[in-house]
């Protein structure tokens, strides 16, 4: 079943900006995906997707958009320079971590972009596995009519060309690896005191999300059908990940942002708090 990037990867979508340029309705890059698997790993669950080559080739409506009837070359530069998988993490019915497979095409290698919400952590780490295109990506590229496409001892032939595959599998004990190193035991880390915490990443730190609203194109941004500017998104945003953090009452919170800003709250802003705290990223 085919979906839209949700609004649950707000912070991957600015995280990865520079993929994206059309948008929905909502305000969200569109880059059409369909759902590979859900598995459990430590305690925790891992939502697998692939992004499709159909329905985004040759779309108008989509970000990554080439052409209506792509030749051949085409299909080639999207399957191995366009990213093809992403990884969620869920605890609870809130993602704690997502991880998006990327190719380099200046030496044929991937590397993972990772986002922590609850953190306003976004990093990048190399994979260390071999291979020019993805399992997914070359099994669709042989139903491409008359491309000739064949895929043997892990080598698919497209277009006169060899192309090594990723092994999905390979994908996925790497992204276990990756999950339980960098998002899962970043999860874990104990905050002493949550105040103190709040109060110093606040300020140009991990709850600062001025600097990530503004990547966002456009003056306002469509958030469960209400449109918000950017200060008051970053507010919203603030108040999701302070309740994340251990702030679970709305007044401490508001005293706590208006503490640390040395003014009160407006009523928009206010209502973006609140909306925040409501909100489950």
């Amino acid at each position: 079943m085919k979906k839209h990037l949700s609004l649950l990867l707000f912070l991957f979508i600015l995280a990865s900006s520079n993929l994206f340029s059309q948008i929905d309705k909502n305000g969200n890059p569109i880059f059409i995906s369909e759902k590979i698997e859900n598995f459990a790993f430590e305690n925790f669950e891992v939502i697998s997707n692939y992004y499709t080559i159909k329905d985004n080739i040759d779309n108008k409506q989509s970000s990554v958009f080439i052409k209506e009837t792509p030749n051949l070359d085409d299909y080639v530069n999207f399957s191995t320079k366009l990213p093809s998988y992403y990884f969620m993490v869920i605890d609870k019915g809130n993602v704690i971590g997502m991880l998006m497979l990327i190719p380099k095409s200046e030496d044929k290698s991937f590397f993972y972009n990772i986002v922590i919400p609850s953190k306003n952590q976004n990093f990048q780490i190399p994979s260390k596995l071999n291979g020019q295109i993805t399992e997914n990506r070359a099994k669709e590229l042989t139903n491409i009519k008359k491309s000739g496409a064949t895929i043997s001892n892990n080598i698919l032939n497209f277009n006169n060309k060899n192309f090594q595959i990723l092994s999905y599998r390979e994908v996925i004990e790497e992204v276990k690896k990756i999950a339980k190193e960098k998002v899962l035991n970043n999860q874990n880390e104990k905050i002493e005191n949550i105040e103190e915490y709040v109060k110093t990443e606040s300020k140009g730190g991990k709850l600062d999300f001025k600097n990530v609203v503004e990547k966002y194109d456009g003056a306002f941004i469509n958030f469960d059908g209400i449109l918000y500017n950017k200060k008051d998104f970053a507010i919203l945003m603030w108040g999701a990940a302070v309740k994340k953090s251990g702030i679970t009452e709305l007044n401490n919170a508001q005293s706590l942002w208006e503490e640390i800003n040395e003014r009160k709250l407006s009523e928009p802003e206010l209502k973006a708090l609140k909306k925040g705290f409501e909100t489950k990223y």
